[in-house]
């Protein structure tokens, strides 16, 4: 997620340094920056009173706060022709969630035809989003819970597995969603704005390369200009696109488990259709009180501090193995000779794989998300201390042997893979920036942007410098501007967060607990992971199955502890790196 500068981010304890990971269930990350005790559905207040209006209108700010009320703006809202769809469910094709997903998920799929603009919901073409559920046998469930992986803009067929992974979800229906724009549904890619040009290093700010870096995204903003669909994918679009999907279940409120961005999506259905609102869980959630340029500005404080206070200090205990150093300081050196080193002669291993000192920090971001792949950030160093002692000066980079080009480029892979889908891809890209430019104002002064990533890149080097880039600085909106996020009228909400979540940092979330008055708070002390329910904290699980199952939520926040970081020992790549290593050190390499 991207971001602003109007953030001041000194109070964390600690050092003063600071888009789907490899699970089961993934999360789509972030790309980025800044989104929830007796819980259930609301009751009826009986059947809606006001039938259907003889046209629909278009969206307003009412806020519908028991099932008879949105029943009412549901029939005024929509168009008779999208209401009380026949679902076709099929098995998931590989267009539809990837290949390999669909040979071995399992997963059907359905498609809900949705209005082209929630505006003027009786025009133009309508669109298609696609939802996804696992097999069922015997009756329905009695509860339906709709998932969002975050993003903005990821594809979520694949949480409808959330069911089996998590079981005690076993009794309930999980549906799966790729919102408008992005994956199986209807799909905006801005033509290969995302994914066609190389930027320049982000800690070159030099004139030259700030204004190329600005030129890239300025262009970005402006073939997304040019698709038709950029103006409709928006927050409010999908609301509302939830909300037929709802009418398509045939359900009167719908439960959610959104995790990162859709904690944001969660926040703003809750504030725009209370009486729609069951069980909603906010896993790892962004500011929702904060429009999408403060939600951002949280992140490079918040990667910084996890890679300083989690993974140098672990990398550094695994000095022996790793040979990264002794201190996390040391390591953090190591980190900043690496980088410098592949800026200026970046690592070819293959064709189209390029390691350069962007790579490098995509790479390490990457790894911040999950404790899981501290492993596979610390063997990729070591390997290119290694690549760093057998090129040396004027030694080309095929004197680095085989078996160590081929381990770094599967472990690489491994925190980058090679999209399945190049256009779904391009299309989560692509949403992720229509929504996250369209729902909220940002600053559109180069300048401000340019001293800013030199600010935020000088204290916090991870992510800090990538702030200069800014495509929505170029992006044309309408002045949409979404209703604050309001607890009132609200069944109790959970909000579940790590302490040094580097996406959504723990700060923003606690905003959002103030701001929803009947959320409870779940904090998990000693973690830093995004995306903890279903994950393996079984703190965590069972307050979340116990809400979801049964609607209890704890009359108070609950703490829970971390499940601690990785082993250092035991990695596969230790006999390939390790080795090598010593021997390059020795002097025996050559």
């Amino acid at each position: 997620m991207r971001v602003d500068g109007l953030l001041t981010a000194d109070s964390w304890e600690g050092p003063t340094l600071m888009h789907h990971r490899s699970r089961s269930v993934r999360r789509a990350g972030t790309a980025a920056a800044g989104v929830l005790a007796l819980a259930g559905p609301l009751l009826a207040a009986g059947p809606a009173g006001a039938a259907t209006a003889p046209e629909p209108s278009p969206l307003g700010t009412a806020r519908p706060a028991t099932v008879a009320a949105a029943e009412a703006d549901f029939l005024a809202r929509t168009p008779e022709r999208y209401r009380d769809q026949q679902l076709t469910w099929a098995p998931c094709s590989g267009e539809q969630v990837g290949l390999l997903a669909s040979l071995t998920s399992g997963l059907e799929c359905a498609q809900v035809t949705v209005p082209r603009d929630w505006n003027d919901p009786g025009a133009g073409e309508p669109l298609q989003v696609t939802i996804s559920r696992e097999p069922r046998q015997g009756p329905r469930p009695e509860r339906t819970v709709i998932t969002n992986p975050g993003g903005p803009g990821g594809a979520g067929l694949s949480l409808a597995s959330l069911g089996s992974v998590v079981p005690g979800l076993g009794g309930t229906e999980v549906i799966g969603l790729d919102v408008r724009g992005t994956g199986a549904s209807s799909a905006l890619t801005c033509g290969s704005a995302f994914t066609g040009q190389t930027p320049p290093d982000t800690r070159d700010r030099s004139p030259e390369a700030l204004a190329l870096a600005a030129k890239i995204v300025q262009d970005a903003a402006q073939a997304c200009a040019d698709d038709p669909l950029a103006p409709v994918v928006d927050t409010q679009q999908t609301v509302f696109d939830i909300d037929l999907v709802r009418d398509a279940l045939d359900r009167e409120t719908i439960d959610w488990v959104g995790y990162s961005g859709g904690t944001w999506l969660g926040a703003q259905f809750a504030t725009h259709l209370p009486g729609r609102v069951g069980r909603f869980v906010l896993d790892s959630s962004v500011d929702a009180t904060a429009g999408y340029q403060e939600v951002f500005s949280y992140q490079p404080m918040a990667f910084q501090r996890r890679f300083d206070v989690d993974f140098a200090p672990w990398a550094a205990a695994g000095n022996a193995t790793f040979g990264l150093g002794a201190t996390g300081a040391e390591v953090g050196a190591t980190y900043e000779r690496l980088r410098a080193g592949l800026a200026a002669r970046p690592l070819h291993l293959l064709p189209g794989l390029v390691v350069d000192g962007n790579l490098l920090d995509a790479l390490a971001t990457q790894s911040m998300y999950g404790k899981a792949s501290f492993p596979q950030l610390a063997w990729i160093l070591s390997g290119l201390q290694v690549v760093e002692a057998f090129r040396g000066p004027g030694v080309s980079a095929a004197a680095v042997p085989a078996a160590l080009s081929g381990r770094l480029t599967d472990l690489v892979r491994q925190l980058a893979p090679a999209a399945d889908r190049p256009p779904a891809a391009e299309s989560m890209a692509a949403t992720f920036a229509a929504t996250t430019c369209n729902d909220s104002p940002w600053t559109t002064d180069q300048d401000f942007w340019n001293a800013y990533g030199n600010e935020q890149g000088e204290r916090y080097p991870l992510v800090g410098y990538t702030k200069s880039s800014q495509v929505c600085a170029y992006w044309q909106r309408d002045g949409l501007v979404l209703p604050t996020v309001d607890g009132a009228d609200l069944p109790p909400l959970l909000i579940v967060q790590s302490r040094r979540d580097p996406a959504t940092a723990y700060e923003g979330a606690v905003k959002t607990h103030e701001a929803m008055g009947s959320s409870v708070l779940v904090t998990v002390e000693d973690e830093g992971d995004h995306g903890l329910y279903g994950m393996g904290n079984p703190c965590v699980d069972e307050v979340v199955d116990r809400f979801l199952t049964e609607g209890t939520a704890p009359g108070a926040d609950v703490t829970c502890e971390g499940v601690g970081l990785p082993p250092v020992a035991g990695s596969a790549g230790e006999s390939v790196v390790a080795k090598v290593l010593r021997a390059a050190r020795s002097g025996a390499a050559s």
